[in-house]
């Protein structure tokens, strides 16, 4: 079984803090960011342009691509305030 990375696990538990605000509520980041997690080729950070996986079985993890998707993750958490904020001081 792997474990997950330590700044993909800060990530997540960013993304659930600043979830709780959010307008569509904590179950949907959870799910949302559980499946970019799961599979960043799919809709999640990365997007189609991931050329290998995270994890290559014998060799580890390639940071350079972990990095990336973190930095695009952080991206993420900063558009999401920005809906919270929209949200919360629109009306």
């Amino acid at each position: 079984m792997r474990r997950i990375h330590p700044l993909v696990r800060d990530l997540y538990k960013r993304a659930l803090t600043i979830g709780s605000d959010y307008p569509l509520g904590l179950p949907y980041v959870r799910k949302t960011w559980k499946a970019a997690l799961k599979s960043p080729t799919s809709k999640g950070f990365m997007g189609n342009n991931l050329p290998k996986p995270f994890y290559v079985p014998g060799k580890g993890y390639d940071e350079k691509l972990i990095m990336a998707a973190v930095a695009r993750g952080r991206y993420f958490l900063k558009e999401m305030v920005g809906v919270i904020q929209l949200k919360k001081y629109r009306a």
